[in-house]
Formats: structure tokens, sequence, C-alpha cells
């Protein structure tokens, strides 16, 4: 399992873990933190597996990513480099 901490005051993330994959509700705070996402998305929507995860904006700020289950610790790993989450910790 891993754990992982983000920024409340920049970012908000729920998790929802479906049967084949993983909801995340992620609600940005500020354009910086935006662009950190779009990176994340980009680099999911660059590689070869076009269905690792999926990325979809909602009004206000808001996003669903669904991410497939065997995806989610690069997913995870992606939010870290690019400084969405602030700490990432296998448990």
């Amino acid at each position: 399992m891993v754990a992982y901490t983000f920024d409340q005051s920049l970012i908000e993330i729920q998790e929802t873990e479906n049967e084949n994959d993983v909801t995340f509700s992620i609600e940005v705070k500020s354009e910086d933190m935006r662009n950190r996402l779009k990176q994340v998305r980009s680099y999911f929507e660059d590689n070869k597996d076009y269905t690792d995860a999926f990325f979809y904006s909602r009004q206000g700020g808001s996003y669903e990513v669904i991410v497939r289950k065997d995806a989610v610790i690069p997913f995870l790993v992606q939010a870290f480099r690019f400084r969405c989450l602030e700490s990432l910790q296998w448990k």
C-alpha cells in the first residue's frame, strides 16, 4: 500500500477504488498546480499505453482521473515528480 500527502491549500484529492480502477477526484486551487497537473496528464497522454489513465476536466477547476489499478503507482509517482504531491511512501 502507498500513502501520500498533499498541500490542501493548493490541491484536494479524493480517491475511490472500484473493481478494475481507481478514481481520483481532484480540485486544484492555484494556476501553478493546474499547470503541474497538466504535466502529469501530458506524461500519460504521451506514453504508449492509452488506457492507463483517463483525465476528465470539470467546471470550477476540478478533474476526475480514472486510473487502471496496475497504473496507480506510476500515476502517483508522476504526481509526486511534478509536485502535485508532497510525499509518497510505502506502508
